[in-house]
């Protein structure tokens, strides 16, 4: 499977992907390039700005999430 599969098998069992997904779980360290391969491909992704909770150091913080848009 290649990185591009990984990330759209992922992105259509969840609500979407983070960078902090890709890289716990499919141990990917470019999403973005990633996303951008699936959106040549044509897949309609979606961006958004999401908060999570306390960091290493105490503070919320704002990370991107990706999500497949539905085509229907």
């Amino acid at each position: 499977m290649t990185q591009n599969e990984a990330v759209l098998e992922y992105m259509k069992k969840h609500d979407g992907i983070t960078t902090w997904d890709a890289i716990n779980v499919l141990h990917i360290t470019r999403l973005s390039a990633r996303i951008s391969d699936l959106r040549e491909s044509g897949y309609k992704i979606s961006t958004r700005s999401v908060k999570v909770p306390a960091t290493f150091y105490g503070k919320q913080t704002t990370v991107t999430q990706y999500s497949l848009v539905d085509n229907e």
